[in-house]
């Protein structure tokens, strides 16, 4: 990071950087600047800048809201013949460890309770009001096909399945602010049992079912019980989504 990245992040000369977790879209690291701990996100590749830079907007939209995430302190773009090659992000760092390491060691009994913990977690970001800044005219089943068919190109999704998710749509649902990508990598827990949410690139007012099926979505690493999936649901405080809906929204994940 050059000196005049920093200074636009607004970090100290003093700062020193470490390595983190590394994302599918985007390198990660620690920064420590007098003992202040950070989180700061980089992307070059054009797709995942745009996701980054959607991340920064959502992240801005909820700071005035009181959810367990991370709080946007700085973005930087850095451009080159009227083109952006280089996108940072500043954020303050949740304490804790991802969800996913700790399911796949934990016991029957803890699993399930951490998914309760979990289900209301999610209650709690779909009750939220949404920024109007998120909300669209179209549906986001309607936006999210689309998007889908223009990532054809590169995504592991194919023309086949999306045309079969187009015929199959899941009746009409209300709509929430969701996160938009709840694998169990995206949620930390605290040693206190404590959930938090990062990567909100995806952050949307959109179709709740859609944060609901991601996180079940733990095959084939992990194999759930009923009682796990029952506990997500008590958590949340709403009636299980069938089998079927699930799937839909997991194979629409596929094109994202």
């Amino acid at each position: 990071m050059t000196a005049d990245v920093a200074r636009a992040l607004g970090l100290s000369s003093n700062a020193t950087i470490s390595p983190a977790p590394q994302g599918m879209t985007a390198e990660v690291a620690f920064v420590d600047d007098g003992g202040r701990w950070y989180v700061l996100k980089r992307c070059r590749d054009p797709i995942y800048i745009d996701w980054l830079r959607r991340e920064h907007e959502v992240l801005r939209a909820l700071a005035d809201h009181s959810l367990p995430i991370p709080r946007m302190l700085g973005y930087h773009e850095v451009r080159q013949h009227h083109q952006v090659v280089d996108a940072w992000l500043l954020m303050t760092r949740l304490p804790g460890v991802s969800l996913w390491d700790v399911m796949l060691n934990a016991a029957p009994d803890q699993r399930t309770r951490h998914f309760h913990t979990l289900g209301a977690l999610i209650h709690d970001i779909h009750s939220t009001a949404p920024p109007p800044i998120l909300c669209a005219h179209a549906t986001w089943i309607e936006r999210r096909l689309e998007h889908a068919r223009n990532n054809l190109p590169w995504c592991d999704g194919s023309l086949e399945l999306l045309l079969q998710l187009d015929m199959a749509r899941p009746a009409p649902h209300p709509e929430t602010l969701i996160h938009g990508d709840l694998a169990l990598d995206n949620v930390i827990i605290g040693e206190d049992g404590s959930l938090g949410l990062i990567d909100w690139s995806g952050g949307d007012v959109g179709d709740p079912r859609y944060d609901l099926s991601l996180a079940l979505a733990t095959e084939p690493e992990l194999q759930l019980r009923d009682a796990d999936v029952m506990a997500l649901f008590e958590g949340y405080g709403g009636t299980p989504l069938d089998a079927a809906t699930r799937r839909w929204f997991v194979d629409l994940y596929e094109f994202f």
